[in-house]
């Protein structure tokens, strides 16, 4: 918590917003450039998982250091970086396993997001959990799963990784992710009534 207090009210929240801004701008040129364009304009929002997310992040990370409190968007940021740092994680992890190379992309793609999933936890403990903004970013989270895997707009899988296996890693991170907010809600209610 005092670290998570330290790097939103410190000078160094404009370096990590700044490295996850970069990440993201990196994300939606080297990653997801072609993707998008490839997708119909309405599906733009939801195609590039990663990117979005730090970018997200580091714009959340300054609403709080300016004491915004933009919850919906920090709800959004930490749902997306919880859940794609995660999943980005395990997809690599998968590649390994089925017996892919794990080169300096693939170390650097594991380093980068597990820590887009530490600031994700870190910025957890900031925020308000109220009904609608968590609702609409719930929908949020399970319209990505939608268009990944219904609309068949999900990130890039090497041959050796199961696209059944990541669809999975990302409808259980939506459903605790949607759990552990509904949660939240419930016992801040109470803390409000009571």
């Amino acid at each position: 918590m005092r670290f998570g207090r330290w790097v939103i009210m410190s000078r160094a929240v404009w370096l990590v917003a700044a490295a996850d801004l970069i990440g993201a701008l990196l994300g939606f040129v080297y990653w997801y450039g072609d993707d998008i364009l490839q997708g119909p304009w309405y599906y733009w929002v939801f195609i590039p998982d990663c990117p979005l997310a730090a970018m997200l992040m580091g714009i959340a990370l300054l609403g709080f250091h300016f004491k915004r409190g933009w919850h919906l968007l920090g709800l959004l940021a930490v749902g997306t970086c919880v859940k794609y740092g995660l999943w980005t994680v395990v997809y690599w992890a998968a590649n390994y396993s089925a017996g892919g190379s794990y080169d300096l992309e693939s170390i650097t793609m594991s380093l980068t997001h597990f820590a887009m999933l530490v600031q994700g936890l870190l910025l957890t403990r900031f925020l308000r959990y109220r009904l609608w903004p968590v609702l609409v970013a719930v929908l949020f989270l399970a319209g990505n799963d939608v268009v990944d895997y219904v609309a068949g707009y999900h990130p890039r899988l090497p041959a050796l990784v199961q696209v059944g296996l990541m669809m999975r890693v990302a409808v259980v991170m939506t459903v605790i992710i949607a759990v552990f907010w509904g949660v939240m809600t419930w016992v801040s209610a109470r803390r409000e009534r009571g």
